[in-house]
């Protein structure tokens, strides 16, 4: 190939650059084993405007978030979507969803997952979710959701937790609502810990499942009874005993959001740290349980 072709292109791959410069978009250097010496553009986070999203007469959408950020093993903590045996840290999205499934079932309709919408900034390491539940239109009452998932162990570790949540749901009959895939930018280490150079991704991978009751299959009124039977427990944290849960203080935070984080009365973190005041300083470790 003619050398002037190689000079035109470098020219207007300089230009490209120096316009993405002048807009105020960052740009990384990325290096792993296949990809060397070569430099990305970075699109900002767009988070997903819920109005956007199409509701059907007596559908109901529920969204929520939480940060992994300030937690142990962040990227563990990042796909925490109900909470984790180690610590209770999570987003509780079951418990969410299966109340939103129960007021369906409360305005006379069989429940149903519609929709669940998940997006994960990479930065931040906030994690944001929307579900749509509403009338049932394939004649199944959706009574639970549930999910496994693994950073960076791939399919083959998120495929071999699925036989233990269906053995949780052994009465009810599975049906795959979601699988979520997504490359995150790793900007910390995996304690939190801010990395100088950006060298590779986080591939965050979670099967969600929605199960319905068969027995209630030929139901055509959803009575009093049924609401009753199938009325979500909301189901503790099996946290390990002798692991104390500490929390780091971050910018933003209150006593009030690290309480909910954790379903802990503020009270409770404010004797477990002899605090006499709401004041709390950024950096301060504090015990939770």
């Amino acid at each position: 190939m003619p050398k002037n072709i190689f000079l035109k292109f470098g020219f207007f791959a300089l230009l490209f650059l120096r316009f993405s410069l002048a807009l105020g978009q960052p740009i990384i250097n990325f290096s792993d084993t296949t990809i060397k010496n070569t430099e990305f553009i970075l699109s900002p986070f767009s988070l997903i405007n819920s109005d956007t999203i199409n509701l059907d007469e007596n559908d109901i959408l529920i969204k929520d978030s939480y940060c992994a950020k300030g937690q142990p093993d962040v990227y563990d903590a990042l796909h925490s979507f109900q909470s984790r045996k180690v610590d209770g840290f999570g987003g509780f999205l079951n418990d969410k969803i299966n109340l939103g499934l129960e007021k369906i079932r409360l305005k006379g309709f069989k429940s149903d997952i519609k929709k669940l919408y998940i997006q994960i900034d990479s930065y931040t390491l906030d994690v944001y979710w929307f579900a749509v539940v509403g009338p049932s239109s394939d004649n199944h009452c959706y009574t639970r959701i549930d999910s496994r998932g693994s950073a960076n162990g791939g399919r083959p570790a998120v495929e071999k937790q699925i036989p233990s949540i269906h053995l949780r749901h052994s009465k009810l009959i599975p049906v795959k609502l979601l699988e979520f895939n997504n490359d995150v930018l790793q900007y910390y280490d995996w304690k939190g810990n801010k990395l100088d150079t950006i060298k590779k991704f986080i591939n965050i991978q979670q099967y969600f499942y929605k199960y319905y009751d068969p027995k209630f299959d030929n139901v055509i009124e959803i009575t009093t009874e049924i609401i009753n039977e199938t009325k979500p427990v909301i189901i503790k944290p099996d946290i390990k005993k002798n692991n104390p849960i500490t929390y780091r203080v971050k910018k933003g935070d209150t006593l009030s959001k690290i309480s909910k984080i954790y379903h802990v009365s503020v009270s409770t973190i404010k004797k477990n740290n002899n605090l006499r005041s709401d004041i709390i300083q950024i950096g301060q470790v504090l015990k939770i349980r």
